[in-house]
């Protein structure tokens, strides 16, 4: 393959990516439908890539192509519909195609526009809009999120691009950490053991959160509360403002 050829559009509508060049490595995230990423290394059939939020990992060549320009999208599906939530497209003559040139028909709420200015209101309707999908290991679409994945693509969806892990987004607001207690709709709850970041959620105000823990469920570590989860009170590590006003 021509040594120009640096990017990789994924193709199929969700591509693991893993630890090692191997599908019995572990997988540490994933790539969407439209996403471009740049081309690393190569070893055999698989290319070691570096995503837009900086993550790097293998993914087997078959999940899309390899190709000098990337996909230009410039829109995200933000709703449970034919496409998994989080997919990228294109917005040509008022209609929405995928990076295989199917159109996308929206139901409710149209595709946001990812290189608009941070909306923040739409943290938490988008958020609430995926309760109920189900946690997979490494995901972040509708089709399975793990816990920081979910936070990704939400604050995506609100044109806020974060770190992959949980203890990436920690470092990103380490110096904005604020009483739990006085977090706002948006702000960030931290938990683990042993002084490392294993899990987040995204706060709907004080300690309660909505978060993907089994599956995306709004609970609160408050122990005042009906839906109180004593193991998240008992992982409870820090909280971080992120300093966005959801009434705005």
């Amino acid at each position: 393959m021509p040594g120009s050829e640096n990017l990789f559009v994924i193709r199929a509508l969700v591509a693991p990516c893993y630890l090692e060049p191997s599908f019995t490595s572990s997988k540490v995230t994933e790539a969407v439908s439209g996403e471009t990423v740049e081309i690393i290394d190569l070893n055999g059939d698989w290319l070691f890539i570096k995503q837009d939020d900086g993550y790097e990992s293998w993914i087997n060549f078959f999940y899309g192509t390899i190709q000098k320009a990337p996909f230009l999208s410039d829109h995200m599906a933000v709703e449970l519909s034919s496409i998994p939530f989080g997919t990228r497209l294109i917005l040509k003559n008022n209609r929405y195609f995928t990076v295989n040139g199917a159109e996308y028909k929206f139901k409710d709420k149209s595709p946001v526009k990812l290189d608009e200015p941070p909306k923040p209101s739409n943290i938490i309707i988008n958020a609430r809009k995926l309760t109920g999908c189900t946690y997979r290991w490494g995901g972040k679409t509708s089709l399975g999120f793990d816990c920081s994945g979910f936070v990704q693509t939400i604050y995506l969806s609100a044109g806020i691009l974060l770190p992959r892990d949980s203890w990436q987004q920690s470092n990103f607001f380490i110096d904005k950490k604020i009483d739990g207690n006085l977090s706002k709709p948006g702000d960030l709850h931290f938990f683990g053991e042993k002084g490392k970041i294993s899990h987040v959620g995204i706060s709907t105000g004080g300690l309660s959160l909505i978060h993907c823990q089994g599956w995306v469920k709004e609970e609160t570590f408050s122990d005042h509360e009906k839906i109180y989860n004593n193991r998240l009170a008992d992982m409870y590590m820090h909280t971080c403002s992120v300093e966005l006003n959801l009434n705005t």
